[in-house]
């Protein structure tokens, strides 16, 4: 059976399904529609719909159903139980869709399934937990567990750590956003010392250097154009700040948190043909998620802001080298340059330092923009944060190589999101947090691990060479004073 394309709108006494049968011969007939409470079912071989709405309907004389041959589609419309209710996430059609052990109907015996979702509790002390108090008690310090023998079980990655396999073909089919010498065999903590490492082989002080010069003192002849790329206006964030602005018109008590944010018709497609499966995850690994969904939207920012809203051939390959999800498999890093235990300060630090190794343009200022526009993304709430990944998903869903990180991250990844199993509050103390964290950030926090330099004659030193940290304020300092000498040289 085949699950048409549908939309969902309603009025105060309707909900109004559109579904879109294309390529068939239509007959009255073999349409088979059912109103059980929350349970819509329409079938019309070979297509079949099944879906469940936030609240009850009833089939009365009221309900119609009619096609429209122009458009090929079956217009439905069926009374609300209760008049006025109105009904969230209609838009959201992956969510709506019915779970394939959902019965169809009431009358249905009941069997339980193999694997049985439980109910969680969510009181303390037999008191109903706030929805609010869910975001601010979010704990953002580092797990400490003991490794999993991966010789047993093997190594795993991806969401929820489900995927093996995958990267190593993509590799051998060119995957150069992928930086594991060997993905399938290489643990988690040995990701993470790997990613360490080539980031610092990676970062060139003498580009970061050149850069700021340029941004600094900028010429007519410079290549590249940092203030373009500082004062660009990332539409995204227009639409939070212009809605943001209408909340301060409103009276406080009709005021809402969470921006409303509509999905276009392509979204709703895609978002449709989204998995559909049941997550078993434990709690603790919202953390994970909530990191990766910051290093996501980091990438996406900065990659948008750097080709200033036009996505070009690049794009994937610029955002998969800045996620260290994707370029190094690293899920949870864990290991912190700055040695804090903070698992959210060290996603913003790594975040920097791979945005100042690998990209065209490298600039701290720059980077602080881009936090910037995560902020107010994860301030729009969920919603928002969708249609950035929504975005970001096509970029890779089509490549012929880098698809696989839709597959092994994104599918999943913005199919959990749609669910209820991460609230509005705890995204929206996310982006409070997340604040705090890069508000904190100095120049000097930001360091790597660099072979020592010759002073007399600026060579690398081959043998015995010292290892030693320089952070982006000792590099500019530098770089300020050989631009210094140079001008008086030129002037003189």
């Amino acid at each position: 059976m085949i699950t048409p394309f549908f939309e969902v709108t309603q009025d105060d006494e309707f909900i109004y399904i559109n579904v879109k049968i294309s390529h068939i011969r239509f007959s009255a007939t073999q349409i088979e529609m059912i109103v059980d409470n929350e349970l819509f079912i329409f079938s019309l071989p070979p297509y079949y719909l099944r879906i469940r709405l936030p609240f009850p309907c009833v089939d009365d004389e009221r309900s119609k159903a009619e096609y429209d041959s122009k458009e090929e589609v079956v217009r439905i419309r069926i009374p609300k139980e209760e008049r006025g209710r109105v009904f969230p996430d209609l838009d959201l059609t992956s969510k709506l869709l019915a779970r394939l052990n959902e019965n169809t109907s009431s009358k249905a015996e009941v069997s339980g399934p193999l694997i049985e979702e439980l109910d969680i509790d969510n009181t303390m002390d037999g008191k109903p937990r706030d929805v609010v108090q869910e975001g601010e008690a979010f704990d953002w310090e580092i797990k400490q567990e003991i490794p999993n023998n991966q010789e047993l079980s093997g190594v795993k990655y991806g969401f929820n750590n489900q995927y093996d396999k995958l990267v190593g073909i993509s590799v051998t089919n060119g995957n150069d956003i992928n930086e594991v010498g060997d993905p399938e065999t290489t643990t988690a903590s040995d990701r993470v010392i790997e990613r360490l490492i080539k980031e610092n082989i990676k970062f060139d002080a003498e580009i970061y250097a050149a850069d700021y010069i340029m941004e600094k003192y900028p010429t007519a002849d410079d290549d590249k154009s940092f203030q373009d790329l500082l004062e660009w206006k990332n539409p995204l964030i227009r639409q939070f700040l212009k809605w943001y602005k209408t909340q301060g018109s409103i009276p406080e008590s009709e005021r809402t948190n969470v921006m409303d944010v509509e999905f276009t018709k392509d979204e709703q497609e895609k978002m449709q043909n989204l998995p559909r499966r049941s997550y078993l995850i434990d709690a603790s690994y919202n953390q994970e998620i909530l990191i990766l969904v910051i290093c996501l939207l980091f990438a996406y920012h900065f990659e948008l802001r750097e080709t200033e809203g036009d996505h070009n051939i690049e794009s994937a390959w610029t955002i998969g080298k800045l996620v260290p999800q994707f370029a190094f498999l690293d899920s949870k890093l864990v290991s912190n340059p700055d040695n804090s235990d903070n698992v959210l300060r060290a996603a913003v630090i790594t975040c920097i330092r791979r945005a100042l190794a690998y990209p065209f343009h490298r600039s701290f200022k720059l980077v602080m923009k881009v936090w910037e526009d995560v902020y107010y993304n994860l301030r729009g709430g969920k919603r928002l944060i969708l249609k950035a990944l929504l975005d970001l998903k096509e970029l890779f869903r089509f490549h012929d190589v880098y698809y696989v990180y839709d597959k092994i991250w994104l599918e999943d990844l913005v199919a959990y999101l749609i669910s209820d199993n991460i609230s509005e509050s705890v995204i929206r103390k996310l982006a409070y947090d997340l604040k705090k964290e890069y508000c904190k950030v100095s120049k000097t926090d930001i360091t790597f691990e660099k072979m020592g330099l010759d002073k007399q004659d600026g060579e690398d030193i081959e043998e015995d060479a010292e290892i030693i940290a320089l952070n982006l304020q000792e590099i500019e300092l530098i770089a300020e004073e050989s631009y210094q000498v140079y001008r008086q040289q030129t002037n003189s």
